[in-house]
């Protein structure tokens, strides 16, 4: 399985981190019209990854490693750097990939994550 890429400082991602979990719920309405909501399965967690004045290697990387994920769909790990837990499988949203310069010699993207269901 394919690994997100390190960036040279040893962290996989750059703060601001946007992370969010989403779980389907189903509700159930009492005859009174009260509800209650439970879980039907585990939340899929998913990340915003803003990635800025990488230099070259640093982006070079991410575009192999996000070309290679690309092209085969192969699920990759991720390790979440707000609890060092490593996620599996997860998935690049979209079908795109684009680096941008930011500055002199400093090159940032953008990636979404998504932690697989079950």
């Amino acid at each position: 399985m394919l690994r997100f890429p390190l960036l040279k400082s040893g962290v996989s991602v750059q703060y601001p981190l946007q992370r969010t979990v989403e779980s389907p719920i189903r509700v159930y309405t009492f005859l009174d019209g009260k509800e209650q909501r439970f879980p039907v399965r585990r939340g899929r967690k998913s990340w915003i990854v803003h990635l800025d004045q990488l230099d070259e290697r640093e982006a070079a990387d991410i575009e192999a490693f996000a070309r290679a994920h690309l092209l085969t769909l192969e699920p990759f790990e991720f390790i979440d750097p707000g609890t060092g837990v490593v996620h599996g499988p997860c998935r690049l949203a979209g079908s795109s990939f684009a680096v941008h310069g930011t500055g002199l010699k400093r090159l940032g993207t953008r990636l979404f994550i998504v932690e697989q269901g079950d």
